[in-house]
Formats: C-alpha cells, sequence, structure tokens
C-alpha cells in the first residue's frame, strides 16, 4: 500500500512536470514567432531610416545647389542693377545738358555703347562751349 502511496505521488508530480513542459513549449513558440516578427519589424525600421538618411542628403545637396544658383542669381541682378543706375544717371545728365545748351538729345549709333557716345557728345559739347569762351 505504501509503495501505491508512492507511484500516486511519482504519477501526480509527472503530469505536472509534463503539463509545465507544454506550457513551456508553447511559450517557446510564441516567443519565436514574437522574436521573428521583431526581427522583422527591425529590418523595416532600419530600411525606413536609410530611406529617410538618403533623402536627408538629397535634400541638403539641393538646398547647396540652389542656394549656388541664387548667390549666382543675386550677383546678376546686382550687376544688372548698376548698369541700370549708371545708365539711369547718364540719361539724366544728357537731358540736363540737352536742356541747358536747348538742343535735342540724339539716340546713339547702334554701334557704339551709350557711353562712349555720350562721351563722344560731351566732348564735342566742352570743345565748342571753350570755343565759344574764347
Amino acid at each position: 500500500m505504501i509503495s501505491w502511496l508512492i507511484d500516486g505521488v511519482l504519477l501526480s508530480a509527472l503530469v505536472v512536470t509534463s503539463w509545465r513542459t507544454g506550457r513551456m513549449v508553447q511559450e517557446l513558440r510564441r516567443l519565436r514567432s514574437e522574436e521573428a516578427s521583431f526581427g522583422k519589424a527591425l529590418a523595416e525600421s532600419d530600411l525606413a531610416i536609410n530611406r529617410a538618411a538618403h533623402a536627408v542628403v538629397m535634400l541638403k545637396s539641393e538646398g547647396t545647389r540652389t542656394l549656388a544658383a541664387l548667390e549666382e542669381r543675386i550677383a546678376e541682378a546686382r550687376l544688372l542693377a548698376g548698369r541700370l543706375e549708371d545708365a539711369a544717371s547718364l540719361a539724366a545728365l544728357q537731358l540736363e545738358l540737352a536742356n541747358d545748351n536747348g538742343f535735342t538729345v540724339v539716340p546713339p549709333v547702334s554701334d557704339a555703347t551709350p557711353e562712349s557716345e555720350w562721351m563722344r557728345r560731351l566732348e564735342s559739347r566742352l570743345a565748342s562751349a571753350s570755343t565759344l569762351k574764347r
């Protein structure tokens, strides 16, 4: 009878151990599937981070090119603005000279630049003014 009691205790210990082992196997399977999905999520996030880094690099290079083009355009605009201011002051001087001396300003010859035409006219006016004062 004592052996039956010991056999019963051992049998119940074997059943509990088998049940716990079955639960641990289920937990290990679930852990492996979660590990696979976690690895997949990590790979996808790594790919997304690489794409974002590439986009940042492309954005920086585009920004640098745009900045260089803008600097070039600004320099051209400043040069043209200076030329325009010079031409406006030259035209104002021509008009003032023409109004002071009573003759009309003739448009410059097409092959000469406005500055050279203005200088030619100014020199001729100065030459004629110096002969009138004598």
